[in-house]
């Protein structure tokens, strides 16, 4: 045995000691080195004797539990493969009933992967495996008396189901009913569970054949039985128009059973008339994903009634998620359904009592709109952006004045994805009439909203809108005392430069004035920010104009600035505009500037900043103006005779910089 052996023997020596240790912090950095110990140890030692000690060792502190069960979700190699992988259930399944929710958490979704490294390594195999271990682990922890371990059955049962062998009807059969008995739980963190996870259970029946799910179809009493049968009668002709009738009855129903089990459904309106609001909340969450696994017609008559009841729902929290989700039930439930039942439900959900509902609702209007103009327009209908003008609109106009400001904020981001919609000239010029009413609000956060929309304001406003109404406000909210508001103008100005032009721009005096006079703000970004919207400027008007505009207001802004923190900015823009006005520009206006005022400002900031920016416009001058003006400056500032240390070290870096460029 060689030194480098011993050292790792040695090693996990002092592994397995940390791991029973009584210090609480060793414990932890041991177990998250599980995989050195069972390296060292091998598959067969890490099955009989690693897991059973770590199976031992469930009653640790929290955050010990937490590091052990998301170390075993990538455990299955350390045992000797997927064959092996029913040994890293019993530690898992103790870690699924502790009292700590992280912990528990943890444990469920590390027992799915282990069903994921098992399916992907053999799927036909993994359906004996899940037979003979994951279902009857689900079984117990779904009889468990405490409730955590129910809790942990209910996410369990929807991977389970859909890794079971397909003739295994007996056992899909009782996860279904095992999943059913959860939903009528005592406990509501149970039914909580349930409903966050029937969305998985529906879309695992979906994907599978159901030939046998169709139980107790009577728990739905007789107006479902009907829809029932309606469906059994149409699948049926449909196969008589094949020629496929020599199918025996079980065959018959699986297509139908893959879109609609009656037992899910059964299920679902359990838990929409639970008394806890937080069962409900968590139910509407998923209501798409289990209306998506429906009949159109079972959407309709089942589903659809329960969809309107929630966005009546007592709990503001519950109308909340139905306004958050109403883009998605739009999506499944199609365009009827929208047209009739969602839209109704969501113009309600707008005019809320409550102003969190309302904001949900108002977030989600864009994008609601959206999907009621792309509904089919029946014939003799109005469109759907008819409907809108009709219906939304004025609501629109009371969200404008609502007294909630993050209601109005939702508006003003999402106001500006409504004009494409509307079709109608003068509903549009209604809308913009809105817009320039919310860009006038007392709120910061509403005014920010519009101005990062501004792009869209004026492009369905026009250069004659534009410049007569908008600009105005635009000007007013550019001295807005908010300095955020400010920036955000700054930020649009090359926008808003490219859509009027250059004549209406220059006629503009107040919006020229103030490219420059954001120079001298007292905030730093609004300094930085105007320095770019210059350079922006004269990239969309040109050399020349910046010639005639800008150069002149930075040359006048450093010679008559009495503070030299505005003087550091005028250095900083003539850095940044040499990049773009070209080389007679800064040769004949800024070297100048540099060489023979900046270099010997009384403030060292000021010539360590010069030292910088003649750095900087090197690339963008003649080698002859380098020899003659720039070298000769850098070296007397790079000098014994300047006193200050940091004008001496930019100096002397500018020099070098300007060495390897000649």
């Amino acid at each position: 045995m060689d030194d480098s052996d011993e050292a790792n023997l040695q090693r996990i020596a002092l592994l397995l000691d940390e791991l029973k240790s009584e210090n609480v912090q060793f414990r932890k950095n041991a177990t998250k080195k599980l995989k050195i110990i069972s390296s060292a140890l091998g598959p067969e030692r890490t099955r009989c004797e690693l897991i059973p000690f770590l199976t031992d060792t469930i009653d640790d502190e929290d955050e010990i539990l937490l590091v052990l069960a998301e170390e075993l979700g990538d455990f299955v190699q350390q045992v000797g493969g997927p064959e092996y992988a029913e040994s890293l259930l019993v530690p898992l399944e103790s870690l699924s009933t502790v009292e700590e929710t992280v912990v528990r958490d943890r444990a469920t979704r590390s027992l799915r992967e282990v069903s994921d490294a098992v399916f992907r390594h053999d799927a036909e195999k993994s359906g004996t495996i899940h037979v003979k271990h994951f279902f009857p682990l689900t079984q117990r922890l779904a009889r468990g008396d405490w409730f955590t371990s129910r809790i942990s059955a209910c996410s369990l049962l929807a991977c389970v189901y859909g890794r079971l062998p397909v003739d295994r009807t007996d056992i899909r059969k009782e996860c279904i009913s095992i999943f059913s008995q959860l939903v009528r739980d005592d406990k509501p963190m149970v039914r909580r569970a349930a409903a966050s996870y029937l969305g998985d259970m529906s879309r695992a029946l979906a994907e599978t054949d159901r030939s046998l799910v169709e139980t107790e179809v009577r728990d739905l009493g007789k107006r479902t039985y009907i829809i029932y049968l309606k469906e059994r009668i149409l699948h049926c002709s449909r196969l008589s128009a094949r020629a496929n009738l020599g199918r025996t009855d079980e065959n018959l129903s699986a297509p139908f059973a893959s879109r609609f089990s009656p037992q899910i459904v059964a299920d679902f309106k359990m838990l929409s008339e639970d008394e806890q609001e937080s069962v409900r909340l968590l139910l509407v969450e998923n209501a798409s994903t289990v209306a998506s696994c429906l009949s159109e017609s079972v959407q309709v008559e089942v589903m659809m009634p329960i969809i309107r009841a929630f966005s009546k729902d007592k709990s503001w929290r519950v109308r909340y998620i139905v306004a958050d989700k109403s883009c998605d039930l739009c999506d499944v439930f199609g365009s009827k359904a929208t047209r009739e039942e969602l839209l109704p439900a969501f113009t309600r959900l707008l005019k809320d009592g409550e102003a969190e509902v309302r904001t949900a609702a108002t977030f989600k209007l864009t994008d609601f709109m959206h999907r009621l103009v792309a509904t089919e327009q029946p014939r003799g209908e109005p469109s759907g952006g008819e409907i809108m003008v009709r219906d939304v609109l004025p609501i629109v106009h009371e969200l404008v004045g609502d007294p909630s400001q993050h209601v109005r904020a939702a508006l003003s981001a999402n106001i500006m994805g409504l004009p494409s919609d509307l079709g109608d000239d003068e509903a549009v010029k209604d809308l913009l009439d809105l817009v320039m009413i919310l860009l006038k609000d007392e709120f910061p956060d509403v005014r920010l909203n519009l101005i990062a929309k501004l792009a869209d304001v004026s492009s369905v406003m026009g250069v004659k809108r534009l410049s007569d109404e908008l600009m105005p406000t635009i000007v007013h909210l550019a001295e807005d005392k908010n300095w955020r508001v400010r920036l955000a103008i700054i930020e649009h100005i090359p926008l808003l430069a490219k859509q009027l032009g250059r004549e209406i721009f220059e006629e503009d005096l107040k919006l020229s004035t103030l490219c420059i006079k954001w120079l001298i703000d007292n905030v730093w970004s609004i300094r930085e920010a105007a320095i770019m919207n210059l350079k922006s400027l004269a990239e969309v008007f040109g050399t020349d104009w910046a010639k005639q505009n800008i150069v002149p207001q930075i040359v006048h802004l450093f010679d008559f600035s009495s503070k030299y923190l505005h003087r550091i900015t005028a250095l900083n823009a003539v850095a940044v505009l040499s990049e773009v006005v070209g080389a007679e520009v800064v040769e004949d206006s800024f070297i100048s500037l540099l060489t023979d005022r900046a270099s010997k400002d009384p403030v060292p900031n000021v010539r360590f900043g010069t030292a910088k920016t003649l750095s900087h416009v090197m690339p963008f001058v003649t080698p002859e103006m380098k020899e003659s003006k720039i070298r000769p400056c850098l070296s007397s500032l790079a000098a014994e005779s300047e006193t200050d240390t940091d004008v001496n070290y930019f100096a002397k870096q500018a020099l070098e910089k300007l060495a390897a460029n000649s």
